[in-house]
């Protein structure tokens, strides 16, 4: 009975060296169009996570990969507006779009463009609720600027100690405040451009 206990914890302990492998990072380079670079950075920055990560996710999803390759043909590429890019991602990434291209017959590149090109309607969708968000604050910003006029109306009719005066100025400076911290939650339109 021990024994067979000692040999499953052995067994559970033993390390995959195919899995570990598979994990290592890697350098390669790819000719991708600048629009597809900065997409992919866009993103990772949106997310709050590096580009390698994100790389790794989208080029390690076999079954999207198959169906982007499979799609491929339907798609143009200009090699002209490619550059070469150098980007770190795990051997499990970089032989899964290998193989992937192999067998449809496709540049790998291109296979990564696609890939990446799958984060854009995220950050497109991000774009408009920002958009949204602008519009929301430009009224907002008017009802604190509407606020800081009656506290300058009021601090000019009335006595320093009257209670409506001493209210509004709180609330003068609570909007102030959340109207402070609302304006980080909206980004420019220039946040994402890709």
């Amino acid at each position: 009975m021990k024994n067979s206990k000692q040999k499953r914890k052995e067994q559970e302990l033993q390390l995959d060296t195919d899995e570990l492998r598979a994990k290592q990072s890697v350098r390669t380079t790819f000719k991708l169009p600048e629009k597809t670079i900065n997409l992919l950075k866009v993103s990772a920055k949106h997310l709050s996570i590096k580009q390698k990560t994100l790389l790794d996710q989208l080029l390690e999803d076999e079954n999207a990969l198959e169906l982007l390759a499979d799609d491929a043909i339907t798609h143009a590429r200009d090699e002209n507006k490619c550059r070469p890019k150098t980007f770190v991602l795990s051997q499990k990434a970089l032989d899964l779009i290998e193989k992937i291209s192999y067998s449809y017959d496709i540049p790998r590149d291109f296979l990564v463009e696609l890939s990446v090109s799958r984060l854009s309607s995220y950050i497109d969708s991000l774009a408009r609720t920002h958009e949204k968000r602008r519009t929301l604050f430009e009224d907002l910003d008017l009802y604190r600027g509407h606020l800081d006029e009656l506290f300058g109306k009021a601090s000019a009719e009335l006595k320093e100690d009257d209670v409506f005066l001493v209210k509004v100025e709180n609330l003068t400076k609570r909007t102030q405040k959340l109207v402070n911290e609302i304006s980080k939650t909206v980004k420019d339109k220039s946040e994402f451009i890709y």
